[in-house]
Parts: structure tokens; sequence; C-alpha cells
């Protein structure tokens, strides 16, 4: 069971952040009689992400934990409305190697999600350097195995360093889907850098690095639906 995060998975996820999820209603301006809605999405900013494990080898009947934080400074657009966001996520599961008839499998044995955004995030233009620095509420938290003596945390304090190496890559796409009813027009600018990262949660370390990355992104979407046609 791994877990990397790639620079589709956070760029989704800052778009979640911004959204909170898919759009229900007319962006602010439009009203629920217009022929069209229409709705503009843009962040614009440094993210940085990483991923532990408590099992760099995995071995039958191991309890392992990978857990993975995301870290957002960003500006951020949803139709007129702006804000400026410095984010913590930290996503846990504990899962229980067996064996499978296919080999090694996992079981889930818990797992917690956490979000604040009064978090404390620093980076440096270039992706030399980011810091995240956070307590962090828990909101979402399931226990699976009730023998395995876990309990859901009510918060976590999270401390990350990450440090950039290797080359910086840019980031360069733009999408453009025509539908009968709908267009969608999305894009990333930007740039991207392999790190290293050392974090503590709680005051302990989440266990071994598995992946980190550093990203400073533009990027940006305008939805148009037009209405549908009457039935029959």
């Amino acid at each position: 069971m791994r877990r990397r995060i790639g620079v589709v998975l956070v760029l989704m996820a800052v778009l979640a952040a911004v959204t909170g999820g898919p759009a229900t209603a007319a962006p602010d301006g439009v009203s629920s009689g217009s022929r069209t809605f229409v709705l503009r999405l843009r962040i614009a900013g440094q993210i940085a992400s990483g991923v532990w494990t408590t099992c760099p080898q995995l071995e039958v009947g191991a309890v392992c934990t990978e857990t993975v934080v995301l870290a957002f400074d960003t500006r951020d657009r949803e139709g007129r409305e702006k804000s400026r966001s410095s984010v913590v996520r930290v996503l846990t599961f504990v899962f229980r190697v067996v064996e499978g008839d296919e080999g090694l499998g996992t079981v889930p044995v818990a797992e917690w999600f956490a979000r604040t955004e009064t978090a404390s995030v620093q980076g440096t233009p270039r992706l030399e350097r980011t810091t995240a620095t956070a307590t962090v509420p828990v909101q979402v938290c399931t226990v699976f195995d009730p023998t395995s003596g876990l309990t859901c945390p009510e918060r976590l304090t999270v401390g990350v360093t990450w440090t950039g190496v290797g080359a910086i890559e840019r980031l360069a796409d733009h999408t453009v889907v025509h539908m009968s009813f709908r267009l969608e027009n999305s894009w990333t600018r930007g740039w991207r850098r392999d790190a290293t990262a050392a974090a503590t949660v709680n005051g302990r370390s989440p266990g071994i690095l598995v992946a980190a990355e550093m990203l400073r992104v533009d990027q940006g979407e305008i939805v148009v639906q037009h209405p549908l046609p009457p039935a029959g």
C-alpha cells in the first residue's frame, strides 16, 4: 500500500480546499433565472507535500501507519470572492499487512483526516525551502478494528521542513473540454521541485520519508454551464 502524492493529486486538493466540493449553486451575480452559469476558480501560491511510512518493507502481520502532509500558502479566488489561505492537511492511514491470494495485501485498521486554515506556511520563491507548523483539528476519524486499541485523536501538532533537491521543473498544462451544454477550461502554470522533508506529528517522527515535493503554481478553471433543453 503506497500513496505517491503527485502534481495532479496535489492540485486537485487545492481546488477542493477552495471550493469545498462541487458547485451546487450559481456563482455570485448569476441569478437562478439566468440562461448560463459561469464558475471561475483560481489559485496561486506555494504548495508542499510529503508522505511518510512506518513500514518501508511490508511484512505479514505488521501494523503500519502512512502519513500524508499537505501545506498550502495560496491566494484564492472563487467568482468575485478573494482570500489568502495558509492551510495544512494531514491524512493518516493505519493498516495491517496480510497474505492474500496474489501476494501481500492490506486490511484497514484506522484512518483520520485533519485540516486547519490557521497554519503558518512559508516558502522561498525558487523552492529552496518550505516550512509549516500548525495545530490541526481532526475532522474525520474511523477505527475499523476495535481490537487494535487505537482511539481517535482530537488534534495533531505538526511541524515540517522541506528542502529542495535537484532541478526545478516547469509545469505548463492547458485543457479545454467542449460538451453539448458545458465548457470546461482549465490550466496549470508554475514550477515543481523534488524535496527532502523532516516532520514531527505530536512530537514524534511519522516514519521514513517516501516522497516529497514543493510547487509554486498558478492554476485556474472556468466552467460555463448552459441550460439543458426541456425534456421531451
